[in-house]
């Protein structure tokens, strides 16, 4: 059953705070996620979104023994930065280190790319050089996955050159080390994988994701920015805009940018559970991962966004934005 929820309440206005930067990053976002997604092509390094300590088939484990493979190497967004860290599923999170604290994030990316480590010392840093780009801080420094030795197991986290040492999280904190291992692609590959094209002249991309057709036409599955935000919706064919929900209204967009080359699925989930292979569609205007999700009103799918602080699935119908508890997410197949 699908559940209306009213407008936002004080108590869901403190989610936001959760997501808001004490400081502004320096990096603007939208600059700083085209850098990733390009870090990340280039790299070949395959990422999937999961929460709740949950992980892919194909994770790749912190180490080789027993006890390292109950670990997986992941990556979180924290305070303007995309932070390397290793993901504990008893633990229900991907600890990361920033700031000299340890921080738990629910909903993190998983590294579904083999590689090896190899060892960098204060004496020897060439490999350095072969590092697979895998994050970035802040402002906007390249971070790589690095691990340690540390009483007697191996702990996951993020290397930083200008600071010349592996940060991993330990006991709480954020611990650096001089000595550690960096982690490597051993062949990289270009992924086929999905990705985002300007609208142009009215000219809908071959291969742009249709999440259903009507009496209209296609409905394609879009995105576009508002207020500091690039918000998940969809392309109508009736009014040639993108649709999407922001602040309580719907928005009718004549910029936007169709998903492309999208090998996914709609699969029924509700409030802040994200499927493994949930698909990133966007962020807030206070840097929060938004996901691609719709809702079935009448015998139509309707197309908005996924805000997991708030709990809900947020879409565009009849000139409001509309939250439901209830509703499909968009994941990879």
């Amino acid at each position: 059953m699908v559940n209306l929820v009213a407008p936002l309440s004080m108590s869901q206005m403190a989610f936001r705070r959760l997501w808001a930067y004490e400081d502004e990053p320096r990096l603007n976002r939208q600059a700083r996620q085209r850098m990733m997604d390009r870090r990340d092509y280039l790299s070949g390094l395959k990422w999937v979104w999961a929460c709740n300590g949950e992980v892919p088939p194909d994770a790749v484990t912190v180490g080789d023994s027993a006890e390292d493979q109950k670990c997986y190497i992941g990556r979180a967004h924290h305070q303007g930065s995309v932070t390397p860290g290793q993901i504990i599923p008893h633990r229900k999170a991907c600890c990361i280190p920033w700031g000299g604290d340890q921080h738990e994030q629910n909903i993190y990316e998983v590294l579904c790319t083999t590689g090896r480590f190899v060892p960098i010392s204060e004496k020897s840093t060439e490999a350095l050089l072969r590092a697979s780009s895998a994050g970035v801080s802040e402002d906007g420094e390249p971070l790589f996955i690095g691990r340690v030795l540390h009483e007697g197991k191996f702990i996951c986290g993020k290397v930083q050159r200008s600071h010349g040492v592996c940060y991993v999280s330990h006991e709480g904190g954020e611990v650096g080390f001089s000595e550690y291992q960096v982690f490597v692609v051993d062949s990289p590959e270009l992924l086929d994988c999905h990705y985002w094209v300007s609208a142009d002249d009215n000219q809908i991309p071959k291969n742009a994701f249709i999440t259903e057709s009507n009496e209209s036409g296609n409905i394609y599955v879009g995105r576009a920015g508002h207020r500091a935000s690039c918000t998940p919706g969809a392309m109508n064919p009736a009014t040639q805009k993108c649709h999407i929900a922001w602040g309580s209204d719907e928005h009718r967009k004549s910029k936007f940018e169709y998903l492309c080359n999208c090998k996914g699925k709609f699969v029924k989930t509700q409030e802040n559970y994200i499927p493994v292979g949930a698909i990133r569609g966007g962020y807030s205007e206070f840097g929060e991962p938004l996901f691609i999700g719709r809702v079935q009103i009448g015998n139509q799918f309707i197309v908005g966004k996924v805000q997991p602080s708030h709990k809900v699935c947020y879409v565009p119908y009849r000139g409001k934005e509309v939250a439901y508890k209830e509703f499909e997410i968009l994941v990879l197949e």
